[in-house]
């Protein structure tokens, strides 16, 4: 059996939640492999919501960098939603490459707290809502959604925060 492209991606997040000292139970609860998301519970606490990206765009000023695109339609709304009401929801954004094995695009993965989640999109719309995430050398990752473009109000993220991330329950 060969490995879909969303079990590579999601594999990055849960392989930096998994190597923790600390003992972490994970669960999948929900997923849609055509739309490049999942979610899953993990210490029976708390929601990972994993999205993945495997096309950006470059950045030409401010020093150059990458920046990851992350739609959220409907079809991910409606049980993001359903799922943030029952269980504090963090969102793990995998900043991707088409190709892997290249050092030109680097990989990232950008962990929003539940409170980034809502700074950054309106879970209860019913308009597709995007986060987009922003790499630059020798900086950290900046997330922002319609909420917040402007440079100001950008949140930022650091680079290692899911590495660093005390999971709930463990």
């Amino acid at each position: 059996m060969s490995v879909r492209e969303f079990e590579l991606f999601h594999g990055i997040a849960l392989t930096k939640i998994m190597r923790s000292d600390r003992p972490v139970t994970l669960r999948m609860i929900e997923t849609n492999p055509d739309e490049a998301w999942a979610a899953y519970r993990i210490n029976d606490e708390i929601v990972l919501y994993i999205k993945y990206r495997t096309v950006s765009r470059e950045l030409r000023r401010n020093g150059g960098g990458l920046a990851w695109s992350f739609m959220f339609g409907t079809s991910e709304l409606v049980p993001l939603r359903k799922i943030s009401r029952e269980m504090k929801t963090y969102a793990a954004l995998v900043c991707g490459a088409r190709n892997i094995n290249t050092k030109e695009t680097p990989m990232h993965v950008c962990l929003l707290t539940p409170e980034d989640i809502e700074y950054c999109i309106d879970i209860d719309s019913s308009d597709t809502q995007t986060i987009n995430v922003i790499f630059q050398p020798g900086k950290r990752l900046r997330a922002y959604g319609w909420k917040n473009k402007q440079k100001d109000k950008r949140l930022i993220i650091p680079r290692g925060r899911l590495e660093q991330w005390h999971v709930p329950g463990s």
